[in-house]
């Protein structure tokens, strides 16, 4: 049982998990960074910034993907999922 339970062990730690959306042809996304045409936005501004964001996505074509973790940074919104 013990020689059993090493191998499993052993076996374990050679495999590499998948990378996160594979098999689904994604592309790694990058953090989507908003300011007010330049100048910082404040942090009441959040529903300016969301539309900012929606349109810089849809200039290209694409989507907007809100996360719980978006964020206000020293003036800018970043939105952690950017655009799919």
């Amino acid at each position: 049982m013990a020689a059993a339970l090493s191998l499993t062990l052993a076996l374990g730690a050679c495999v590499q998990p998948a990378p996160q959306g594979a098999g689904q042809g994604a592309a790694a996304r990058e953090p989507l960074r908003v300011t007010n045409a330049g100048q910082p936005f404040r942090m009441y501004e959040g529903a300016a910034a969301r539309r900012v964001a929606d349109a810089t996505c849809a200039s290209q074509g694409r989507r907007l993907r809100p996360s719980i973790y978006d964020r206000f940074e020293a003036g800018t919104w970043v939105y952690v999922e950017g655009c799919a």
